[in-house]
């Protein structure tokens, strides 16, 4: 498996850090105001190559429908409740 570009990697976290504050994923128009990205494509282009690479999964063309796999792999495991 690919590993994540930094960009990738301070996306990915952004996610779970706004996941853990807020109780739900970010829009992608909140992902691109956090990093200075006016182009929602850009964002959506991020998201897909992370996706891809088996690290979080998109839920359809839902606003906030984003997971992240890593997180759900611990949360099946138990260690996190």
């Amino acid at each position: 498996m690919k590993k994540l570009t930094e960009r990738q990697k301070q996306i990915l976290s952004f996610i779970r850090v706004y996941k853990a504050k807020t109780g739900e994923a970010p829009t992608v128009r909140e992902i691109g105001n956090a990093f200075g990205m006016s182009s929602t494509n850009g964002v959506s282009n991020h998201l897909k190559a992370i996706e891809a690479k088996g690290k979080l999964k998109r839920l359809g063309f839902m606003p906030r429908g984003i997971e992240v796999l890593d997180d759900l792999r611990i949360q099946f495991c138990g260690v996190v409740q």
